[in-house]
């Protein structure tokens, strides 16, 4: 299946619970994890559609690199709460998602 067959304009969401190991003495969630929690959701949300992080092609293993990355802290997230990761993707030039 290439990637224009899956579909992948759609939205996702992952619900998760931070973790005492992702936290500091105060129960809060280190910066860092967030961008796990997006990786973690990107997965999940491939998998969903039968796809993987890394997809065999006639041409070869195909996969999703990273161009960018960004992260708007709006507060802290803390130890034993749900945190809701909403994943939107959309496809501009049919080759970049």
């Amino acid at each position: 299946m290439n990637i224009m067959e899956a579909n992948l304009e759609a939205s996702f969401q992952l619900q998760r619970r931070v973790e005492f190991a992702e936290t500091d003495m105060a129960g809060i969630a280190h910066f860092t994890n967030y961008f796990r929690y997006m990786e973690e959701a990107e997965h999940a949300f491939l998998r969903s559609r039968g796809l993987s992080v890394v997809l065999d092609d006639p041409k070869g293993k195909l996969g999703f690199p990273k161009m960018s990355a960004h992260c708007d802290y709006k507060r802290p997230a803390r130890y034993e709460e749900l945190v809701d990761v909403h994943v939107k993707v959309t496809c501009d030039d049919g080759k970049s998602v």
